[in-house]
C-alpha cells in the first residue's frame, strides 16, 4: 500500500511539473505579433554598423544598409524557403540570367530542386552582377539579422511549415511556396521600412 501511494505522489509530481514546464514556456505564435517586433525595432547607428561588417560608420552606415538591410532579409526567406522544400542550402552566387527558363529547360529538370533551381527568384542584385554588393556582405548581414531581428526567420519558417504541411512535395508545391515567398517577403520589406521610419528617434 505504502509502495502504491509512492508511486502516485511520484506520479503527480512528475505531471504537475511537465503542465507547469508547459505554461511557462510554451509562447503561442503570433504572425502578427512578430511583424510588429520588427516594425516597432529601434535600429540604432550601431545596428547598421554592425549589419555592414563595421567597415562604415553612423549616417554612412545607415545610407549604405538600406537596401542591404532589405536583400539579407529576402535572402534568409530563400533559406527558409529551401529548407522547407528540403533542398540544400542557398547557392553561392553566379552571374545572373536575365531570360526565363524555357519550356523545354523546365520539362527536362530531373530533380524538384533542379526544377526549383531554375525558378528560383533571385535578382540581380544576388549575384556576381551586383552592382551594391559582395557576397560576403550579404552572409554577414544575415547574420546579424538573425541574432538582432529573428522574428525575420521566424516568420518564414512558420509560414512554409503551414504551407507544406501534409501536402505532397511536387512542382505544384514548389509554385505554391514560390508564391508564398513573394507575399511575405513584401509584407516583411513594408515593415522594414516602418522601422526604418524610427531612424529619427534612434539616433545615436
Amino acid at each position: 500500500m505504502t509502495t502504491t501511494l509512492l508511486i502516485y505522489f511520484c506520479l503527480a509530481i512528475r505531471l504537475h511539473a511537465e503542465s507547469f514546464n508547459t505554461s511557462t514556456t510554451s509562447t503561442p505564435f503570433s504572425l502578427e505579433g512578430e511583424y510588429s517586433k520588427i516594425s516597432t525595432t529601434c535600429f540604432s547607428s550601431r545596428d547598421y554598423e554592425l549589419l555592414s561588417g563595421d567597415f562604415i560608420r553612423h549616417t554612412y552606415a545607415r545610407l549604405f544598409s538600406s537596401t542591404l538591410l532589405e536583400y539579407s532579409a529576402v535572402t534568409i526567406g530563400l533559406a527558409e524557403l529551401r529548407k522547407a522544400l528540403a533542398f540544400g542550402p542557398v547557392r553561392p552566387w553566379t552571374h545572373y540570367k536575365y531570360e526565363e527558363p524555357t519550356k523545354q529547360e523546365l520539362e527536362s529538370a530531373t530533380s524538384l530542386e533542379e526544377y526549383y533551381n531554375l525558378i528560383e527568384p533571385t535578382t540581380p542584385i544576388q549575384s556576381l552582377d551586383s552592382l551594391f554588393f559582395f557576397e560576403k556582405n550579404i552572409h554577414i548581414a544575415v547574420d546579424y539579422l538573425d541574432k538582432r531581428l529573428p522574428s525575420i526567420r521566424n516568420i518564414f519558417r512558420r509560414r512554409f511549415e503551414e504551407k507544406s504541411k501534409g501536402t505532397k512535395n511536387d512542382r505544384k508545391l514548389v509554385n505554391i511556396m514560390i508564391d508564398e515567398w513573394r507575399k511575405i517577403a513584401g509584407k516583411i520589406t513594408r515593415v522594414i521600412d516602418q522601422m526604418r521610419e524610427n531612424d529619427e528617434k534612434c539616433w545615436d
